[in-house]
C-alpha cells in the first residue's frame, strides 16, 4: 500500500515540477497528454499569466486536429512547411485561420514570403490557408513565370494556374505577363504557347482585349479548319483572313499552298476511298492500332484519334500510343489536347 502511495506522490511532484515550456513540446508529439498535464499545471498554478496563451495553442491544435485528422501529425508538431505540402485534399475553413495562426505563429510571414514562381511550384495550395499573398515585384515575377513556361509548360498544371489566380495581386501580374509576350519575337512554332500565356494572364484577371492574341487565335483556327473539309465558299474566307493577319504567317501559306495543291489530286484520293470501302469486311478483321493507322493514312484523322484513345483504355501506360495520339491532336489543331497528353507521356517516362 506504501508504495502505492509512494507513487502517487512521485507523480504529483513531476506534474508540478513540469513547465508551460515542457508542456508544449509534448504537444508536438502527444497532443492528449499534454492537454491533461495542461489540466493539472491549471490546478497547480491558476495564477500563471502564461496560461491562456498555452491553454489557446493546446486547444487550437485539439479543434483543428479534430477537423483534419489526416493532418494530425503537421498540426501538433507545428510542421507549417509539412502541412502545406498536404493540403491537395484538405481546405480549411475561414473561421478557422485563427486557430492557424495561434498554432503557427510564423503562417502570415511564411506565406508573405512564397514571392517567386519556384515557390508556388512548391506550394500551390498556400490560398487553402486563407491568408492573403502579395506579390511584391509582380514585373519580376510575370518574367519568370514565362521563362518557366517556354522551358517546360507542363509545370503549369490546373493546380498551379488555380493557385496563380488566388494571388491578392493577380490582375496586376496578368497585365505584366500579357505586355512582357508583345514584346517577345515572334514565331509561328510558339503561338499555342503565346496563346496559353493570354489564357493564364485572364485567368489571373487580365481582362482587356489583345489584338495580338487575337490574330494568334485566328491563325490557329485556319490552321484547324485547313485540316478539315473545305467547301468553296470556306476557302474564299480563308484566304480573306489569311491575308488580314499581321503576324508571321510563313507556315500557314506553305500549309495553305499544300491544301488547295491537295485539292486538285481528290479524284485521285476519292479512288483511293473507294478501294477502301470494297474492302471494308477485310477491314474491319484487322487489328485496332492497324485500323487507326489507316484510318489516318487516309486522312480520317478524327477517326484515328478515338481508336487510339479506346486502344490506350485497355493500356493507359503505352508512351507510344500516347504520343501518336498527341501528334494526331496537333494536326487537328487540338493544342491543349496534344499538351495534355505530352504532359501525361512526361508522367510516365520519370516513372
Amino acid at each position: 500500500m506504501w508504495r502505492v502511495a509512494l507513487f502517487f506522490l512521485f507523480l504529483s511532484t513531476f506534474l508540478l515540477a513540469i513547465s508551460l515550456d515542457e508542456i508544449k513540446e509534448v504537444s508536438k508529439t502527444d497532443l492528449q497528454k499534454a492537454i491533461n498535464l495542461f489540466l493539472n499545471y491549471v490546478k497547480e498554478n491558476p495564477s500563471d499569466p502564461e496560461i491562456e496563451t498555452v491553454g489557446e495553442l493546446l486547444f487550437a491544435k485539439k479543434r483543428l486536429v479534430e477537423a483534419h485528422p489526416s493532418l494530425s501529425k503537421e498540426i501538433s508538431s507545428e510542421d507549417l512547411q509539412g502541412l502545406m505540402k498536404k493540403l491537395k485534399d484538405e481546405t480549411f475553413l475561414e473561421e478557422e485561420t485563427d486557430l492557424l495562426k495561434r498554432v503557427f505563429s510564423n503562417l502570415e510571414s511564411f506565406v508573405g514570403s512564397l514571392q517567386s514562381l519556384s515557390d508556388i511550384l512548391e506550394y500551390p495550395f498556400f490560398w487553402k490557408l486563407n491568408v492573403p499573398l502579395k506579390i511584391e515585384k509582380p514585373d519580376a515575377f510575370a518574367e519568370e513565370l514565362i521563362s518557366r513556361f517556354f522551358e517546360n509548360p507542363f509545370l503549369f498544371s490546373y493546380e498551379v494556374i488555380s493557385a496563380l489566380s488566388k494571388i491578392k495581386n493577380a490582375e496586376e501580374i496578368g497585365l505584366a505577363i500579357v505586355q512582357k509576350i508583345e514584346n517577345l519575337p515572334l514565331e509561328e512554332g510558339k503561338y499555342p504557347y503565346f496563346l496559353r500565356l493570354f489564357e493564364i494572364a485572364r485567368t489571373m484577371g487580365y481582362d482587356r482585349p489583345s489584338a495580338l492574341e487575337e490574330e494568334i487565335r485566328k491563325y490557329l483556327s485556319l490552321m484547324t479548319r485547313l485540316n478539315s473539309s473545305i467547301s468553296p465558299e470556306d476557302s474564299k474566307e480563308i484566304f480573306s483572313e489569311y491575308e488580314s493577319l499581321t503576324i508571321p504567317k510563313e507556315n500557314l501559306r506553305k500549309k495553305l499552298v499544300f491544301f488547295f495543291s491537295e485539292k486538285r489530286a481528290r479524284a485521285v484520293q476519292n479512288t483511293t476511298y473507294i478501294y477502301f470501302f470494297l474492302v471494308l469486311p477485310a477491314f474491319l478483321l484487322f487489328s485496332a492500332r492497324f485500323r487507326a493507322f489507316l484510318y489516318r493514312t487516309l486522312g480520317l484523322k478524327k477517326r484515328a484519334a478515338s481508336l487510339y484513345l479506346k486502344l490506350l483504355q485497355k493500356s493507359p501506360e503505352n508512351v507510344k500510343l500516347r504520343l501518336k495520339l498527341a501528334r494526331l491532336y496537333e494536326e487537328l489543331g487540338m493544342h491543349e489536347k496534344a499538351m495534355e497528353e505530352y504532359e501525361i507521356i512526361k508522367k510516365l517516362s520519370q516513372v
